[in-house]
């Protein structure tokens, strides 16, 4: 197992997102060139299903492909690293998971989910 610090391949954790390490930066263009949106978008502006729903597997890949190249807010069925809801930048769907960017400490970082983890998600590109 590797000791880098993104390559967190736990699964003890129900919620740690799998960190996907590009070499050389490979395939950076697919992803955001900058933050998500600048106003903070209040609780109150979201609608209340996003907070209550959770969608299957074929639900979420939906909602997720037709945002990609966009920042939605990903909500997760647990606590997790990044917290329960967050910005996340959809670039990747696959059968079982979805690849894409967070925005953390004034820069974008790759991570994967697998739809397990995933309660709802909420487009607003």
């Amino acid at each position: 197992m590797y000791n880098h610090p993104y390559n967190h391949h736990h699964h003890d954790s129900y919620d740690e997102p799998l960190y996907v390490d590009r070499p050389n930066g490979e395939d950076e263009e697919d992803g955001p060139f900058g933050p998500p949106p600048q106003q903070l978008i209040q609780q109150s502006q979201i609608p209340q299903p996003f907070f209550t729903s959770s969608f299957q597997p074929p639900q979420l890949r939906a909602r997720l492909c037709a945002c990609l190249g966009n920042w939605g807010l990903l909500g997760l069925r647990r606590q997790g690293q990044f917290g329960r809801d967050f910005w996340f930048f959809p670039t990747v769907i696959r059968r079982n998971s979805v690849t894409g960017f967070i925005w953390i400490r004034g820069r974008r970082q790759r991570v994967r989910y697998e739809y397990s983890q995933i309660r709802n998600f909420i487009c607003f590109g």
